[in-house]
């Protein structure tokens, strides 16, 4: 029977103290990084939105509260803490007024059980949402809405079921775009302090010449010069951070690892890194830039161990690591990460919070319910190269023995396979994902990279592929897919369209019209009402497509992405932040959801009203109006009779295939 290797005491005491707060002790909330960015606005209201956002960001780096922690094999966290959630008032400070209200707030978040918050940080957070209610993501979106955009609302365009002038409005639902892979391979092979020359390098060029269009970039790359401030900042106060503990140590060895930890800290950011703990600490520590700018949506890593395998391999060969400990290093580097907890904004009311007390639970599993706690990090390993070889490395066995090794799910790992795929890295994986419930995710190179190729990929760009958030293939700090939209918009469900259809152009769940249509019982063949649902499809993709065109264009004017485009390949090459398309490679994505309950439908109405005529359409549309009540049996011979998708029956899948395609075409 297939065993992996027993995790260090170190890693294990550190799995420990994480078990015991996602379990729902000393749980607190990180404001640190709220405070210092509604300070930052404040006091900035008119600087440009590319200087204010890198701004801002500098301005954490310099301020934020930097910990080296007894275990800590790699530094880096959020907030001040070890472990606490942080939360986002960039898109929407709506949830806040839950969170402060002053009837209920002790009882719900200072009790037993509760993400703990003290007074401190209700007041942060009450000052927050003054700040931010008229400037969030949100709030310059509905401004970018003309009174047209608003008929999509409620009807099975948007998600979004209402619009401003309906009642009980409380603004568009908006978060950031993620869904992308930053550049991590050129922050740890390359280094900010690279990329900072050459930026200074373009200003210089066009010193007292900023015409036209420069005047952008003009504006662009004195933003870039900010965020690598920022990294270089940021690394170098950790390095002191770890030189003060030191001097505190009295452990001979521990002292010895946090110098030798300060020196490395001293060196990565601005430069190269030279070792595999350099290469994993600069992920963490760009990650940690990325989510403080409010970034954490689906956000990955891409090919950790492509990034950093060289740097490993290297040591190995010259004996300066030994196995063991690059193991431990993997498995600490993973954990880290593990300590990047995200939620968008706490959902949660101050009642709700209350009711889990009285129950025994706590708020971080409500909190969490929708959401991996890192946001939606994807660690890709694996693949093939560009001469069809095998591109696995030292650091692929090693992370995926850390997912085997600690039973983990969170952050995801994918694992690109491929016709050459070695023996051993297929047994660790599925040893892995019998122990890990899926994880890692399997992803077929065979037909992933000619995808991407007809996407309009280089052959060596496909061959880099990463996964994005939940499973999207990406380019690998090339490319801003965007696939997140603003949250919500990235998810379309087509049943909407089959609502459309039955009810005359009609979404009975608001009363909101899309293209008027017949109803259920006035078409006279099955081809007639698939006519019907291209056509509401259509109606409604167009206005989903144009009402996430005006989110996109709102986001990159207020709220660039300069810590993602700093790196990113072809941005600093055009000038041009990701969000405007500087990105190599610019895609977005939109998911079309109940694949399985649109085949079933369809299939319940072709097969008992058209083929066998059992059941007439009238009824059959009566049956739905009423919820089936006094239609029992009728439901019961859709639910025995009807075939249903999944089942290996060709009619039925093919309606399902079908609907899925004609969404990919008109997309």
């Amino acid at each position: 029977m297939f065993q992996f290797a027993p995790v260090s005491d170190r890693i294990a005491h550190i799995r420990e103290k994480r078990d015991a707060f996602t379990q729902g002790k000393l749980i607190t909330v990180n404001t640190e990084r709220t405070k210092i960015y509604t300070d930052y606005y404040k006091s900035h209201p008119n600087e440009h939105p590319l200087l204010k956002r890198s701004g801002a960001l500098l301005e954490w780096a310099s301020k934020k509260e930097v910990n080296v922690f007894d275990d800590d094999v790699f530094v880096g966290t959020p907030g001040p803490n070890e472990r606490s959630i942080s939360f986002y008032v960039d898109p929407s400070p709506e949830w806040i007024r839950n969170i402060i209200d002053e009837a209920t707030f002790k009882k719900a978040w200072q009790s037993g059980g509760a993400v703990t918050m003290t007074d401190e940080q209700r007041d942060i957070l009450a000052e927050a949402y003054e700040v931010w209610k008229d400037c969030s993501i949100s709030k310059v979106f509905e401004g970018c809405m003309t009174e047209d955009m608003w008929s999509g609302f409620g009807n099975g365009s948007v998600i979004g079921g209402r619009s401003k002038y309906d009642e009980g409005y409380n603004g568009v639902h908006s978060i950031m775009q993620g869904h992308y892979i930053a550049n991590f391979n050129k922050a740890v092979n390359v280094g900010f302090g690279e990329v900072r020359r050459q930026a200074l390098a373009l200003i210089d060029a066009h010193r007292g010449r900023i015409f036209g269009d420069w005047a952008k970039k003009h504006l662009f790359y004195n933003a870039v010069v900010r965020v690598c401030d920022a990294a270089i900042l940021l690394s170098k106060r950790y390095a002191q951070a770890c030189r003060d503990k030191a001097y505190k140590t009295r452990e001979p060895m521990r002292k010895a690892e946090l110098l030798q930890m300060a020196d490395s800290l001293d060196w990565i950011m601005e430069n190269p890194a030279r070792t595999y703990w350099e290469g994993l600490q600069v992920h963490i520590l760009y990650e940690l830039l990325l989510v403080t700018d409010a970034q954490q949506h689906g956000q990955s890593m891409g090919r950790v161990d492509k990034h950093v395998g060289h740097l490993l391999q290297k040591q190995l060969d010259e004996e300066t690591i030994t196995p063991e400990l690059a193991q431990e290093y993997s498995d600490a580097f993973v954990l880290r990460l593990c300590d990047i907890i995200v939620v968008h904004g706490m959902m949660l009311n101050n009642q709700r919070v209350i009711e889990l007390n009285e129950m025994g639970m706590n708020a971080y599993m409500s909190i969490y319910s929708g959401m991996t706690a890192t946001g939606g990090i994807v660690l890709t390993l694996g693949g093939s190269s560009p001469e069809g070889e095998d591109d696995s490395n030292p650091a692929t066995y090693c992370l995926l023995q850390t997912y085997g090794r600690m039973h983990l799910t969170d952050p995801t790992v994918a694992l690109r396979i491929h016709q050459k795929t070695p023996d051993d890295i297929w047994r660790l994986a599925i040893e892995s994902s019998k122990i890990c419930g899926g994880m890692p995710q399997l992803q077929n190179d065979d037909i992933i990279i000619p995808g991407l190729i007809k996407c309009g990929f280089t052959k060596e760009d496909a061959h880099d592929y990463g996964i994005v958030g939940c499973v999207e293939p990406g380019g690998n700090g090339n490319e801003w897919s965007a696939s997140g939209n603003n949250g919500s918009e990235s998810v379309w469900n087509m049943m909407e369209v089959v609502q459309l259809v039955i009810n005359g152009g009609v979404n009975p769940r608001t009363g909101k019209t899309a293209l008027p249509c017949k109803k259920l019982y006035e078409y006279e063949s099955f081809e007639e009402l698939k006519e019907t649902f291209v056509r509401e499809m259509k109606y409604c993709l167009d206005w989903a497509v144009s009402y996430v065109s005006m989110y996109e264009l709102a986001y990159s004017t207020f709220f660039p992405c300069v810590s993602a485009s700093v790196m990113m390949e072809g941005c600093l090459e055009t000038g041009k932040d990701a969000t405007e398309g500087g990105a190599k490679y610019n895609r977005t994505g939109l998911t079309a959801c109940g694949t399985a309950n649109v085949g079933d439908s369809l299939m319940a109405i072709k097969k008992l009203c058209f083929d066998d005529k059992t059941v007439p359409l009238r009824e059959l549309y009566d049956a739905l109006q009423s919820d089936w009540k006094g239609y029992e049996q009728q439901r019961q011979i859709i639910i025995n009779e009807v075939p249903h998708y999944g089942n290996d029956i060709d009619e039925v899948d093919e309606l399902a295939s079908w609907a899925l395609g004609t969404f990919a075409e008109i997309m």
